[in-house]
């Protein structure tokens, strides 16, 4: 017998077994679009069985079909029966309530390469979505004394260790949150495109990571006070502010753009006319290695 043979043989036996899983309901039908996703083990399998076929070692071109069976079975125990706790699309969705006690919300997004929106939520205190290609996040949420803390970190999702990234392909996370609740916002990427509109959003503090990144901010007029933090080298930085804002940057590496703003120097500050007077006053804080900086007023 061949090992193509074998692999051939095995393959039906176990979609077989699996459809038959599927219709006694102990393995989701969701299974097979999470397999899609590991088709490239399928090639990996038999340019191994070709490698090894007809040589010394050709107990190893054996061993290939049941190393794609067992990546089969390794999902298939994965996902289980029960699709909203544990299939493929469930993990992509992710949302927390509102509620009344909460007075602030606190979060950290560490998408790395994933491209990012954020916008507001007019029903809940958070909530996310991310595209099928790209990893999986591990999501912490917890409340406690008034403060609802959110973590959505891309480093460590253990369900799929594949990663589809780059600018020639879209994967994105999208999330959104209260528009009503204080929040405080740190993100951390690198190579990605960044889209905060916050417009709608009562931010109080903002820190942005991005080397080589796009960034796209436009912060709104529902706080008094706002504080924004940018770092990243060789990133593109788009400003909006609203009419009528007062605005200060801190540092003079951009002092020639600051000027023709009509921003007026006062010490290591740069500051918009009328600032102490204005009603909502936004500081901003940026690293020195942007590579394109605007400022426009909405």
């Amino acid at each position: 017998m061949t090992p193509s043979k074998l692999r051939w043989g095995l393959l039906f036996i176990t979609v077989g077994a699996l459809l038959l899983l599927n219709n006694a309901g102990y393995l989701d039908w969701d299974y097979w679009l999470e397999l899609l996703f590991w088709w490239p083990v399928l090639l990996i399998a038999i340019g191994i069985e070709k490698i090894f076929q007809k040589t010394k070692l050709q107990f190893i071109a054996y061993l290939s079909p049941l190393a794609l069976i067992a990546v089969m079975a390794y999902i298939a125990v994965d996902i289980g029966p029960d699709r909203w706790e544990r299939s493929f699309v469930d993990r992509y969705h992710w949302k927390a309530e509102s509620e009344e006690n909460i007075e602030k919300i606190e979060a950290v997004i560490n998408h790395g390469r994933a491209n990012l929106t954020v916008n507001r939520s007019s029903f809940d205190l958070a909530s996310a979505k991310f595209d099928r290609f790209s990893r999986k996040p591990d999501i912490d949420f917890t409340t406690r004394d008034g403060v609802a803390s959110l973590m959505i970190d891309r480093t460590g999702g253990r369900r799929s260790p594949i990663i589809i990234s780059g600018r020639g392909s879209y994967h994105g996370w999208r999330v959104s949150f209260s528009d009503e609740i204080p929040l405080s916002l740190k993100c951390n990427g690198r190579s990605a495109d960044i889209d905060l509109n916050l417009e709608s959003i009562p931010l109080s503090d903002l820190t942005v990571e991005d080397d080589n990144g796009d960034i796209y901010l436009k912060v709104g007029d529902k706080m008094a006070l706002v504080s924004v933090n940018v770092s990243g080298e060789d990133a593109d930085l788009r400003i909006k502010v609203p009419e009528g804002s007062g605005i200060k940057f801190s540092g003079d590496e951009y002092a020639a753009f600051l000027r023709s703003l009509k921003l007026i120097e006062n010490e290591n500050f740069y500051i918009s006319e009328g600032f102490n007077e204005a009603e909502t006053k936004i500081s901003f804080d940026l690293d020195e290695g942007l590579r394109h900086l605007s400022v426009t007023y909405y």
